[in-house]
């Protein structure tokens, strides 16, 4: 009766004690991975849905990566143009000046020539890379230019960018190689916008860019030969191209708005998957913890009574010798 019971003691304590390693093994490699399934073999189903989300983390991130490149270039052509205002701004209150009895011309124009130079400047910088929506040196016009605005999933759970395509033909500030092409290039005819339909009969453009194809008309500057109607006709061509570059710079506004829109929904949406993915599979750290030194005293303790068991069964083996 006592070898029947020190064996059934030797048998059960020999399975626990393998159960207690393979659960130790286990916790030990959910601790160790940070994991809860590690595999296929852990659970297919939580595998292969964390799988397919993780998939689809990294195509939002490559898709936000297209979003803030797009961004970056309608930025850069709103902050070009909003400096650009400010500019046309100061020329305009500097035409005005002009106006007033006694004023040195010739100093108004020389403010003018720097403010003017500054704009040329500004606008030649205002690319991202090599792209510049403003400032066209090509033969041919700027034409469209498309730029990542949102995501798209199908129903199959593929992703997709959509593009906006801006018109850059209608940005262009500077043309050089076409003067009438750029809205700072090109003459504009005051008589058709003054209110009394009247003006100096001369056309006038901002900046000379040295386009291969010339426009017709004189620059926006004061001589000694400038009268009071020349400066409110040059007043009205620049209030005209204020006006322009208020709609261009609106335009751009609500498309970078558009592109942040979407850019701040796909990292959300990304945030929400990897949320999603660690609960999941990730492991419960401190819950494995405990888990560990649990199984490593019962290992212990199977070890003991096994050990014991097998003194025992020795002892009686010995008796019966």
């Amino acid at each position: 009766m006592s070898d029947a019971i020190s064996v059934s003691y030797i048998q059960s304590a020999l399975q626990t004690l393998l159960f207690t390693s393979d659960s130790l093994e286990e916790a030990q490699k959910r601790t160790s991975s940070g994991y809860k399934i590690n595999s296929p073999a852990d659970n297919a189903s939580y595998w292969s849905v964390a799988n397919s989300m993780t998939s689809d983390t990294k195509i939002l991130s490559s898709v936000n990566d297209a979003l803030g490149l797009g961004a970056a270039k309608v930025d850069a052509a709103y902050s070009a143009v909003e400096s650009s205002i400010d500019i046309a701004d100061q020329i305009v209150a500097n035409l005005t000046t002009a106006k007033e009895d006694g004023v040195d011309q010739s100093a108004v124009n020389a403010t003018i020539s720097d403010l003017k130079a500054s704009l040329s400047s500004l606008i030649k910088s205002a690319s991202f890379g090599s792209d510049n929506w403003l400032y066209n040196s090509s033969e041919a016009d700027a034409g469209a230019k498309t730029v990542p605005a949102y995501f798209q999933r199908s129903v199959s759970g593929s992703v997709s960018l959509s593009y906006a395509t801006f018109d850059a033909t209608n940005s262009t500030l500077i043309d050089t190689g076409d003067a009438n092409r750029g809205l700072l290039t090109s003459s504009i005819d005051p008589s058709t916008l003054a209110s009394n339909g009247t003006g100096s009969g001369k056309q006038y453009y901002l900046l000379d860019a040295g386009s291969e194809i010339a426009t017709d008309g004189s620059p926006i500057e004061l001589t000694d030969e400038t009268t009071s109607e020349d400066i409110d006709d040059m007043i009205n061509v620049m209030n005209y191209i204020q006006q322009k570059l208020t709609t261009l710079g609106s335009t751009l506004g609500t498309m970078s708005n558009r592109i942040d829109t979407q850019s701040s929904f796909v990292s959300s949406l990304a945030d929400v998957f990897d949320k999603s993915i660690s609960h999941l599979i990730d492991a419960d750290m401190e819950a494995e913890s405990t888990k560990v030194s649990a199984y490593q005293a019962q290992q212990e303790l199977s070890s003991q009574i096994l050990g014991m068991a097998n003194t025992h069964l020795q002892s009686l083996a010995a008796l019966f010798r």
